[in-house]
C-alpha cells in the first residue's frame, strides 16, 4: 500500500505537473514517523521518482504511415453512418479509429460482423480534435489520454479484412451468441437488465431509466463491478464446494474462468479491473496468496497504473479503488455492528461519504437519497435480481420447459420493482448539486471525512466528527453564492447562442437561449440513434458545475433551432421559474417540444416585448425589441439590455439589418455610453451593420459562432468592420466559452482556451 500511493501520485504528476510529487511528502513523512523505517522510506522515494520518469516517457504519437493495420476493441460502436471506437495498431499503439460508411449495404455488413474479431487494413488520415466547449464539457483530448490513445485516425478506405486468431477474438463470438440468446428467450422487459448484468452490455439502457438510477444513486448496480463479479464468483464457489468439489480445484477453476468471463463480458477496463481484484481476493481468501487484502488491492492497482498510467484519471478507477479501500479500512467500524442491517447501513454510509468529493469533482452533484436507496437496492440486486438473471439464463439453456414458468413468476415481480423505482425517483429534492469543488473545498472535504471516520471507529466525539463532515459540505453549498460580481458566460455551443447571467450573491440566474442542433431532412440510415444534445451535454453541465439548479428566467430570443433546440433538455434537468418568448414565436414548429413540457411543469410562459423591464440591485434590465408587429423570425428577436451605471450589455439575438434599422429609428436619441455587444446573428454580414456599430460604438464585442461554421460565420466583412472601428472582439469559435466578470462598472474577460 505504501508503494501504490507514491506511484499513483507520480502518475498524476507526470500528466499534470511535476510539483505534485511534493504531495508524496504528506504521505512519506508521517509514514516514517509511524514506522521508523529508513529502508522503506528510501524505497518509496526511489520508486516515486523512477515511476515519475517512466510515466513521463510514456507518450505515444500517431503513425506517419497513410496505411495502417489495426483491430477494433470490443467496445466499438456503429451509430448512424459511422463506426468508431478504440483500436490497436500492429505496433501496439492505441488510437481512436473512425470510419464513415459509403453505403447502407456496407453498414449492414459491418453490423452483422463481429468487428472486434477482425484485423483491418485501411488508408487513414489524422483527424483534428475538437476542443472542449468549456472546462466542464466532454474533452476528447482528455478522454483519449484516459484511455492511453495517441489520437484520432479516420479511415478513408478499408482495403482488406481478415479474421483474428487470438484467444480473445475466439471468445468474443460467445458474447454475441449470448446476447442474441437473451433477445430470443427473455421477455422484452427483462432483456436490457439481463444484458447489463450478465454480459456487461448497457447499450439498451434508455435515458429515462439511466436518469432514475442516477437520481437514486444506484447506477453502479446496473454494471459489472467488483461487487458484481465477487458475488458471482463466491456464489459459484459456494455451490461447487457444496456439491463436493475440492477447494483447490474450485479455486483454480474459478481463476481460469474469470479471465474468460472478462472477455465474454466485453473486456472493458472496468470489467478487467473487477475481475483482477476478485482473482487476487480469491487467492488471498483461499490461502494460496499470503497477502493482506489491502496489499492485494494495492498490487492490482499498481498493475493497472504501470500498464496504463492515465487510468488514474478515470472516474471508475478512482471510485472503485477508493470504495474498496474505505470499506477495508473500516472493518473495525463494521465489527461494532450488532446485526446485518446495521452493517449494510454502515457500508452505504461509509462508501457514500468517502466518495463524495470525487463524485462532485466529476459529476457536480450527489444523490442524497442514495444513503437509503443503496440500503435497499444493494441487497435486492445481490440476493435476488442478479442470481435470478443468472438462474434464468441457465434455465433457458439446460431446462427450457422450466423457463416459461420462471418468467411468469419473475417478470411481474421485476416490473413491480421497476414501477416502485420510478415512483421513488420521482420525488423532488433528491439531488444535491453544489458544483465542482475548488481546491480548498476538496481539501476540507477530505479532512472532514477522515476525522468523521476516525471518530466513528473509536466511538468517541462522533458528534464532533459529524460536524467536521458537514462543515465542508456547507462551505461547498454556500461558496457559489458569495461572489459579489455579475458573471456573464457566453457558452461555446458551436453554431448557436447561449448566454448565462449570474447576479451577485446568486440572487438570480438568467439564461438567454440554449443553443441547439439544426437537422435537415428526414431521418435515414445515416441518422445517429443517439444524436448529440447541446442543451444536455454543454449548457446543463456548465450550469451544474457552477452549482446552479434553478433558472429564474429562461429567455428564448426567437424560434430558431440553433437558439432554442436544447431548451427542452434544460427544462428536464433543471428547475425553471419563468420563460420569456418573443410574441408570435410560440406558434412556430420549433416550440412544439418545449411548450408542452413547460405546461406539464407548470412553468409560467410570458410573451414579452419592447418596454418590459425589471431591476435587481444596481442592475437594470430592459427589452428594447421587438416592438409590436407580426413575428418575422430573426428581426423579431428579443433584444435585452443590461445596465449598470454607464455600462450597457446588449444581447440582440439574431437581429439583422432591418431590425437594427428599426432600433436606430426608435433609440437614435438615446445615449448608451459604454457598450459591450454580443454580435447579432453570429457575426453574419446581415447583422452588425455600419450604422448600428457606428451608433453604439461598443468597446468590446463577443461573437457566438461555431468552429469551421458551414455558414462562414463570422463573416470577414463584419470582423473587418470591427477592426476598422478599433473594437476588440472575441469569438467562441476561437476562445471557447467566454466569461465576463462585472463589478462597479469594470469588467474582466477570460476564456476556456
Amino acid at each position: 500500500m505504501y508503494i501504490a500511493i507514491p506511484v499513483a501520485i507520480s502518475a498524476f504528476a507526470a500528466e499534470l505537473s511535476g510539483s505534485l510529487l511534493f504531495l508524496n511528502a504528506l504521505f512519506l513523512i508521517p509514514f516514517y514517523f509511524l514506522r521508523k523505517d529508513y529502508i522503506h522510506l528510501l524505497l518509496c522515494t526511489l520508486l516515486a521518482s523512477l515511476s515519475f520518469f517512466y510515466f513521463s516517457s510514456q507518450f505515444t504519437s500517431l503513425p506517419d504511415a497513410s496505411v495502417v493495420t489495426f483491430h477494433w476493441k470490443d467496445q466499438v460502436k456503429i451509430d448512424g453512418a459511422k463506426v468508431k471506437g478504440f483500436a490497436t495498431l500492429t505496433d501496439g499503439t492505441i488510437v481512436y479509429m473512425m470510419y464513415s460508411f459509403p453505403s447502407e449495404v456496407q453498414k449492414s455488413q459491418f453490423q452483422s460482423a463481429r468487428l472486434a474479431t477482425y484485423q483491418f487494413t485501411a488508408e487513414v488520415e489524422p483527424k483534428e480534435l475538437e476542443p472542449a466547449a468549456h472546462d466542464y464539457s466532454f474533452d476528447m483530448a482528455r478522454y483519449l489520454r484516459m484511455n492511453g490513445a495517441a489520437g484520432v485516425l479516420e479511415a478513408t478506405r478499408i482495403t482488406s479484412s481478415v479474421p483474428l486468431a487470438t484467444i480473445r477474438s475466439r471468445l468474443s463470438p460467445y458474447r454475441s451468441t449470448i446476447k442474441q440468446h437473451i433477445h430470443d428467450r427473455f421477455p422484452p422487459s427483462l432483456v436490457t437488465e439481463a444484458e447489463a448484468l450478465l454480459i456487461g452490455d448497457r447499450s439498451g439502457m434508455d435515458r429515462i431509466l439511466q436518469k432514475e438510477y442516477q437520481t437514486l444513486g444506484i447506477t453502479h448496480l446496473f454494471a459489472i463491478s467488483g461487487l458484481h463479479v465477487g458475488l458471482l464468483t463466491f456464489f459459484f464457489r459456494a455451490i461447487l464446494l457444496r456439491i463436493g468439489f475440492r477447494k483447490e480445484w474450485v479455486t483454480y477453476g474459478l481463476l481460469m474462468f474469470l479471465p474468460v468471463y472478462a472477455c465474454i463480458a466485453g473486456g472493458a477496463p472496468s470489467v478487467w479491473r473487477a475481475v483482477t481484484v476478485t482473482m487476487i481476493v480469491l487467492l488471498a481468501v483461499s490461502g494460496n496468496l499470503r497477502l493482506r487484502l489491502d496489499d492485494a488491492l494495492a498490487i492490482s492497482a499498481l498493475f493497472f497504473i504501470v500498464m496504463q498510467p492515465y487510468i488514474v484519471f478515470q472516474p471508475g478507477f478512482q471510485l472503485s479503488y477508493l470504495a474498496a479501500f474505505s470499506l477495508l479500512y473500516s472493518s473495525a467500524i463494521f465489527s461494532q455492528a450488532k446485526n446485518g442491517m446495521v452493517v449494510s447501513f454502515l457500508v452505504t454510509v461509509i462508501t457514500q461519504v468517502a466518495l463524495y468529493p470525487i463524485l462532485l469533482y466529476h459529476f457536480y452533484e450527489l444523490s442524497i437519497s442514495s444513503f437509503i436507496a443503496n440500503l435497499f437496492y444493494v441487497p435486492l440486486y445481490s440476493i435476488f435480481i442478479l442470481p435470478a438473471n443468472l438462474l434464468l439464463l441457465i434455465c433457458t439453456y439446460v431446462a427450457p420447459p422450466l423457463e416459461n414458468f420462471l418468467f411468469i413468476i419473475y417478470e411481474p415481480v421485476r416490473q413491480w420493482i421497476g414501477s416502485m423505482t420510478t415512483w421513488f425517483a420521482s420525488f423532488p429534492y433528491q439531488m444535491w448539486t453544489p458544483g465542482q469543488p475548488d481546491g480548498v473545498g476538496a481539501a476540507l472535504a477530505v479532512i472532514g471525512i477522515l476525522i468523521f471516520l476516525v471518530c466513528l471507529e473509536r466511538k468517541k466525539f462522533v458528534v464532533f466528527g459529524l460536524i467536521c463532515l458537514l462543515l465542508p459540505a456547507l462551505y461547498l453549498e454556500i461558496k457559489p453564492m458569495l461572489h459579489r460580481d455579475v458573471v456573464i458566460s457566453y457558452i461555446d455551443v458551436g453554431q448557436g447562442d447561449s448566454t448565462i447571467i449570474e447576479m451577485p450573491y446568486r440572487k438570480a440566474v438568467y439564461v438567454i437561449d440554449t443553443g441547439g442542433v439544426v437537422r435537415f431532412g428526414e431521418t435515414d440510415w445515416k441518422t445517429p440513434k443517439q444524436p448529440f444534445e447541446i442543451g444536455r451535454n454543454i449548457v446543463v453541465p456548465y450550469l451544474k458545475a457552477k452549482g446552479i439548479t434553478k433558472i429564474d428566467r429562461l429567455i428564448i430570443s426567437h424560434a430558431d433551432l440553433d437558439h432554442m433546440e436544447g431548451a427542452d433538455e434544460v427544462l428536464e434537468e433543471l428547475k425553471v421559474q419563468e420563460i420569456h418568448l418573443s410574441p408570435g414565436s410560440e406558434q412556430e414548429n420549433a416550440m412544439e417540444e418545449m411548450l408542452p413540457l413547460a405546461k406539464r411543469q407548470s412553468i409560467s410562459v410570458q410573451l414579452v416585448g419592447e418596454g418590459m423591464n425589471w431591476k435587481i440591485g444596481d442592475y437594470q434590465f430592459q427589452y428594447v425589441a421587438p416592438e409590436e408587429r407580426v413575428y418575422d423570425g430573426n428581426d423579431s428577436s428579443l433584444v435585452l439590455v443590461m445596465k449598470e451605471k454607464d455600462l450597457h450589455f446588449i444581447f440582440p439575438g439574431d437581429l439583422e439589418k432591418e431590425g437594427e434599422q428599426r432600433f436606430l429609428e426608435r433609440y437614435i436619441a438615446a445615449d448608451f455610453q459604454r457598450v459591450v455587444l454580443k454580435a447579432g446573428h453570429h457575426g453574419s454580414k446581415t447583422s452588425s451593420t455600419e450604422p448600428f456599430i457606428n451608433f453604439l460604438k461598443p468597446e468590446f464585442i463577443i461573437v457566438s459562432a461555431g468552429r469551421n461554421s458551414p455558414y462562414g460565420h463570422p463573416h470577414a466583412e463584419v470582423t473587418d468592420r470591427f477592426r476598422e472601428h478599433s473594437i476588440p472582439f472575441w469569438s467562441t469559435a476561437e476562445q471557447g466559452t467566454i466569461e465576463l466578470r462585472v463589478k462597479d462598472g469594470v469588467y474582466t474577460a477570460t476564456s476556456s482556451r
